[in-house]
């Protein structure tokens, strides 16, 4: 036959490419992608080929998903989706209504689909379409359990952001191990919901497995690459790419940027963030596989370390000379409210919860324009 297929065996669905395909479609759009990559063709016209393809082969997916992805690389997340929907469209009706089960990235045929799949989802999460995205997102991991894309790492932060407050908690608790940003997704929630103890003891482990993303919250955007050991969750430019992606939810709750700053600061974390900055500059140097194990032994140990009881004692609200019983990241800038003097007794309340708004006064200027 000369039409893509889908056959099903054992609940395992596979996409079969015409034997015509074969002979010269794939190797003219395999030169296509090498001729893009060495820079000899300019976007309008690898894109205006990969066009050329999907009018001479509607059904070559793969064609609409490098689209697709061009489109995302040029910030035009419409025609993205635009364009991968048809791709998924072509693989859709071959699809057996009730088909119920995987459609695996181990079979190669099968990932054109899932690229197409996985590009219509980045293009709902640029474009703010939560549910859609999440949507798309629990299709993909049912189809393909072992996430070969990584869409697992965008399904907590769009389930928060789609207000599935629930859910989220259990995704961002079960995966926070595997992916950094996590652990910042899970403070914020817990901030939301008026919990301070539980989001400053999230926000210090996302500290310790990615201080990049805690600076750029901080209000450095360009982070400088540390003398340490990085791997992918906790580079800087993962950091970069979670906070572009997912920056507009935290501009809604500007308090929690003041909570950040006020936590990545404080005196008992910095100790805390310095003893996970020793074994990273270790890692670096250690020039031994016994070395290397030693050193994640003390790492895995310091992260044991991080509960509520550190961040139940920091957590507490102080009175000012005035009386007003206010939270440490709430203290304002204004010179003649100070706090009572060392020597004075100064009355620390149990926190029990967080003020639900932000006085643009009580704003640091890095802040103030993200809060308008």
């Amino acid at each position: 036959m000369n039409r893509l297929r889908f056959e099903v065996k054992n609940n395992q669905g596979c996409f079969i490419f015409p034997e015509t395909w074969y002979e010269s479609l794939l190797e003219k759009f395999d030169e296509l992608l090498d001729a893009f990559d060495e820079d000899e063709l300019s976007d309008r016209s690898y894109i205006n080929a990969l066009k050329h393809i999907t009018q001479q082969e509607p059904d070559f997916i793969d064609a609409y998903a490098y689209m697709a992805y061009a489109f995302l690389e040029q910030e035009t997340p419409r025609k993205a989706l635009n364009i991968a929907l048809k791709g998924l469209a072509a693989g859709n009706r071959l699809i057996p209504e009730g088909f119920i089960g995987e459609i695996s990235w181990l079979h190669p045929e099968n990932s054109p689909f899932l690229n197409a799949l996985y590009a219509a989802i980045l293009a709902n999460v640029h474009l703010q379409h939560h549910q859609n995205a999440v949507m798309l997102i629990d299709k993909i991991l049912a189809y393909n359990p072992s996430d070969n894309p990584g869409a697992r790492r965008l399904l907590g932060p769009e389930l928060l952001r789609s207000g599935d407050y629930e859910r989220a908690l259990c995704v961002l608790r079960q995966y926070a191990d595997e992916f950094s940003p996590y652990w910042y997704e899970l403070g914020l929630l817990h901030f939301i919901n008026g919990e301070p103890v539980k989001a400053a003891t999230a926000f210090r482990r996302g500290f310790a497995e990615n201080t990049y993303i805690a600076e750029i919250l901080c209000g450095n955007l360009y982070p400088f690459p540390l003398a340490l050991r990085h791997d992918y969750s906790s580079e800087p430019d993962t950091a970069r790419q979670y906070y572009e992606t997912f920056c507009p939810l935290w501009g809604k709750y500007p308090e929690a940027l003041l909570f950040i700053n006020w936590l990545y600061n404080q005196s008992g974390v910095l100790s805390e963030r310095a003893e996970f900055m020793k074994c990273a500059e270790m890692l670096l140097r250690a020039d031994d596989q016994e070395m290397n194990e030693s050193i994640f032994q003390q790492r895995e140990l310091l992260r044991e370390r991080i509960d509520d009881r550190l961040s139940e004692e920091i957590v507490q609200k102080l009175r000012t000379l005035n009386g007003e019983e206010i939270w440490p990241w709430m203290l304002p800038t204004d010179p003649r409210r100070h706090l009572l003097s060392e020597q004075s007794e100064i009355s620390v309340i149990s926190a029990t919860g967080c003020h639900s708004g932000l006085s643009k006064d009580l704003l640091p200027l890095t802040y103030v324009s993200s809060a308008i």
